[in-house]
């Protein structure tokens, strides 16, 4: 069986509910010690108490604070269940960094659609769901923790590989082009070095964190991932993304992996010939 780590329901969901607003994460944070009254979460935060007040009622609605206490005046709130889960996914995502490392949620769209056409959708269903996502309620445009990407691409391989991670390799390579990013880079009627130089733009809309540079000679060019986290699985996805995207615009030529970060390389290092 599987190991993956029990989380409430909607709980990756609501994380990147709060993520998408510091003010958010700021009130939750405060409130997770004990009960506190707006104007104490004013002072804690460095808010303004009408900010605190609409926080306090986003939180609410989202399930993630409750109001603890029936007087207007002074009325306490206190996190929920749920809210306390979150918070505890903010914090083991951002670890000792400012940004929590996070990834766009059309990430999991594209695992799920190639375990739906391979291995029909309740196996695609299956696999976000044990990794704590809803697939009825994944937001393709929102920001989800870089750690759920591993975990789900470890579950891929577990699943549907045999464990050299070429199950996860051939679904980056085959699903490539359901990339908005890469399909917004291949619109572009550019020479193929010129579309590896502007690639770090399509990697910045995808990931919030790390960063891609490009080193590109003669007919040779050496992808340099800065990545805040690593798995086998993930250099895998790397490796298929760029066979596939050598594939989507018709260039015949080889996909290396030269440098990793798992090996104490300062990047890992995808070498594209053609």
């Amino acid at each position: 069986m599987d190991s993956v780590r029990a989380r409430p329901p909607d709980s990756l969901e609501r994380l990147s509910y709060v993520i998408a607003s510091r003010q958010r994460e700021k009130v939750l944070a405060a409130v997770i010690p004990g009960p506190k009254t707006p104007l104490q979460l004013a002072k804690n935060t460095g808010l303004r108490l009408p900010h605190v007040s609409r926080t306090l009622g986003e939180l609410v609605r989202a399930g993630l604070v409750r109001s603890v206490g029936a007087e207007r005046r002074g009325k306490l709130y206190a996190p929920t269940n749920l809210g306390v889960a979150v918070f505890s996914e903010v914090a083991d995502a951002r670890g000792d960094r400012l940004v929590a490392p996070m990834v766009r949620g059309s990430q999991f769209r594209t695992y799920h659609h190639w375990v739906s056409v391979r291995h029909g959708r309740t196996a695609a269903d299956s696999l976000l769901l044990d990794a704590g996502l809803d697939p009825a309620r994944l937001d393709v445009d929102g920001w989800y923790p870089l750690r759920s990407v591993l975990e789900v691409l470890d579950l891929v391989e577990s699943r549907f590989g045999d464990g050299t991670y070429e199950a996860t390799r051939t679904m980056l390579r085959e699903e490539a082009g359901n990339f908005a990013s890469l399909r917004r880079l291949l619109t572009r009627a550019l020479p193929l070095p010129l579309l590896l130089e502007l690639s770090p733009n399509a990697y910045n809309r995808d990931y919030n964190h790390g960063r891609l540079e490009v080193d590109v000679q003669d007919r040779r060019a050496i992808m340099k991932h800065y990545d805040w986290m690593s798995s086998p699985a993930r250099c895998a996805a790397w490796l298929g993304t760029y066979e596939g995207f050598l594939a989507l615009i018709g260039m015949d030529g080889t996909v290396t992996k030269v440098a990793c970060m798992l090996k104490d390389d300062p990047y890992c290092g995808y070498l594209i010939s053609w």
